[in-house]
């Protein structure tokens, strides 16, 4: 009986319907007045209204046969000083298994609709998704272009450029380099939501590994006079880690830091481990951020009122990759910042995270 509402054929639910009132019935006549049967009508009734072969009709006269039984019962095994209250009675559930199937109906239909359109909207994010990494593959070999040549100009020794030549070259240079990181995020997005990214985990020393990460973007920081510290527990923590997308989530928080930071300051980086899980915390003195801009800060395209120190620019797109990423750890992100007194961006990843 409760699995009408998978039938996809009218006429069998019918009949299933129709088995059901049948047994519920007899159930109820056999029992008698000691034990009523009566609220179990509405069992056929609710599940035929959920029904996608049903509609107001069939609901309708559904309704109709549970009343009628309900009434062939309660006739036969109760004396009435008067007909008027069998059928009085018979009537009001009438309209109680009327209402409740119509509003299961109402509900079902709903429910469809709200299926078939998130349906559609996953659909159009396919669609664009598609679009976007179909766009930035073919923005980014001439942008990739662009930025060696001017890399070349400005690296060739017998360069007979001017002071203005080198200047509009470096620029062609910085500013192709800021298109190359959108693209770069943009496919990154692409790949993230479309569901396709592919984690192959490695057991391997994540301190060792962070210290890595921190090396290359010290190269960055020493251009404003920034220190990168490591802080760490233990000297090693064996776990469970994509290196790849670990090197991406470690960038995007140190490059922000970085950005966000007064020149001839210091960044921490902080790891623990508690309970089988890393916790990396990337800390600076910069600006922090307003209260009521940080829950904003890991959606996609998403900028707050604070600005980078030093005229650098962002996307409003690595946060979102960020945590997207570290999601798909099975890990946790958050910050903790106040305004004048720096960030605090923290993550955390079970170190035993090897697919089973």
């Amino acid at each position: 009986m409760f699995y009408i509402d998978r039938v996809k054929n009218r006429p069998l639910a019918i009949l299933l319907t129709l088995i059901s009132f049948t047994i519920i019935t007899s159930l109820d006549y056999l029992s008698g007045s000691e034990m009523s049967f009566s609220i179990f009508y509405l069992i056929p009734v609710s599940i035929l209204s959920v029904s996608r072969t049903s509609n107001k009709h069939i609901i309708f006269s559904a309704s109709l046969l549970a009343a009628i039984c309900w009434l062939y019962v309660d006739y036969n095994s109760k004396e009435y000083s008067s007909l008027f209250f069998p059928f009085w009675n018979a009537f009001v559930r009438l309209i109680i298994f009327i209402t409740v199937g119509l509003l299961i109906y109402s509900f079902r239909l709903r429910t469809d609709a709200f299926k078939q359109s998130n349906k559609q909207l996953q659909d159009l994010n396919e669609e664009k998704n598609r679009f976007i990494g179909m766009a930035a593959h073919d923005i980014r070999n001439p942008v990739s272009g662009i930025y060696s040549f001017s890399d070349l100009l400005l690296s060739d020794k017998n360069s007979k450029m001017n002071e203005e030549e080198v200047e509009i070259v470096q620029l062609m240079k910085s500013l192709s380099q800021n298109v190359l990181d959108i693209i770069k995020n943009l496919l990154d997005v692409a790949t993230i939501e479309s569901g396709k990214i592919e984690l192959n985990y490695k057991t391997q020393d994540y301190v060792k590994f962070v210290q890595e990460q921190i090396y290359i973007n010290q190269l960055l920081a020493n251009q404003k006079g920034i220190n990168i510290k490591l802080q760490s527990e233990t000297p090693e923590i064996v776990a469970d880690f994509d290196s790849h997308y670990m090197t991406e989530v470690l960038n995007n928080l140190l490059s922000n830091a970085i950005k966000y930071s007064e020149k001839n300051s210091n960044i921490q980086v902080k790891i623990s481990s508690k309970d089988d899980h890393i916790l990396t915390e990337v800390i600076d003195k910069g600006q922090g951020i307003p209260l009521d801009e940080q829950k904003k800060l890991f959606n996609y395209f998403q900028k707050t009122s604070t600005q980078p120190t030093d005229g650098e620019t962002s996307t409003g797109l690595g946060l979102a990759i960020v945590k997207k990423i570290v999601t798909a750890f099975k890990g946790q992100i958050g910050v903790k910042s106040d305004l004048n007194k720096g960030s605090n961006f923290y993550f955390t990843f079970p170190v035993n995270n090897m697919p089973k």
